[in-house]
């Protein structure tokens, strides 16, 4: 198992997310999120894998509600490696409370057969919990290479003074993150889409992330709206990103319809717009 089971022949990853857990139920049920039944969470998770996986070069799952549930049901396609999500929940309401904690062990996350683990690590760098975090990665980094299973590192910016912070926030995080060895950085777009329009501007700042970085990194959706998300993938890949891990950006509309609707919303909703992915990084790479 490795990152190669994640990404294509050209050394392309186009990751299907739906590692979601506390955000899904907010996001299907925003004043009672208490309230979404365990089941729907992996029904849903089961009918967007089934459709994507195909097409996919992986999918990042977690261990409550679709591993082992979304393979032992079949719906991951064969072949078609999986990463395996760490981290605890709990960090929604309030990023830089505490320092982040794993949800399972490292041993029992790559004994699920997942071909590579994922940390997502709230993160700001002049945040006081900023060297705690940077003490988490190091530390599942380090038990990541006992294993011998590769690791997924996502540090997601929170607490910016001022929108037009990201870019500096982004960078200086990718610096914290990108000499740790971790086998891949899963990043968010460097500049607030709203703020930077110029297609150049952007690719600018992705290209000075993969300056810095000496691993592969991924652009992430962070829940927008999809074609804004669409237009980050190209910028990202024309700047030298090696793919993107997608989630609510793709499938949100999949995820708050009926069960009666949700596959056709899948087949002419979300697959397309995966279509759109695919097509942005394959021209480009």
């Amino acid at each position: 198992m490795g990152l190669d089971d994640l990404r294509d022949d050209r050394g392309v990853f186009r990751v299907l997310a739906v590692d979601h857990r506390d955000s899904l139920r907010l996001f299907l049920e925003p004043t009672a999120p208490e309230t979404v039944p365990d089941a729907l969470m992996t029904s849903i998770k089961s009918d967007l894998v089934r459709t994507i996986s195909p097409h996919a070069t992986g999918v990042m799952l977690e261990p409550e509600y679709s591993i082992p549930q979304v393979i032992d049901d079949g719906s991951l396609a064969p072949g078609v490696g999986f990463l395996a999500a760490l981290e605890s929940q709990g960090y929604l309401a309030d990023p830089g409370a505490s320092p982040t904690t794993l949800l399972w062990s490292v041993e029992e996350a790559a004994a699920s057969g997942a071909s590579a683990l994922k940390l997502l690590l709230p993160y700001h760098p002049e945040a006081e919990l900023a060297s705690a975090q940077r003490a988490v990665a190091a530390d599942v980094l380090a038990e990541c290479r006992r294993v011998d299973v590769p690791l997924v590192l996502e540090p997601l910016f929170y607490g910016l003074d001022h929108r037009g912070d990201r870019e500096g926030v982004v960078l200086t995080t990718v610096d914290d993150f990108a000499s740790t060895g971790a086998d891949l950085l899963k990043l968010p777009f460097p500049v607030d889409p709203e703020l930077v329009t110029d297609h150049e501007a952007r690719v600018a700042a992705c290209a000075a992330i993969t300056e810095r970085c000496e691993q592969p990194w991924a652009v992430l959706s962070g829940g927008g709206g999809f074609d804004i998300f669409a237009e980050q993938v190209e910028a990202a890949a024309d700047g030298g990103c090696s793919g993107f891990m997608v989630g609510r950006a793709l499938w949100g509309e999949a995820a708050r319809c009926t069960a009666d609707d949700r596959p056709r919303v899948i087949e002419q909703v979300v697959l397309p717009r995966w279509r759109r992915l695919t097509h942005a990084v394959a021209a480009r790479s």
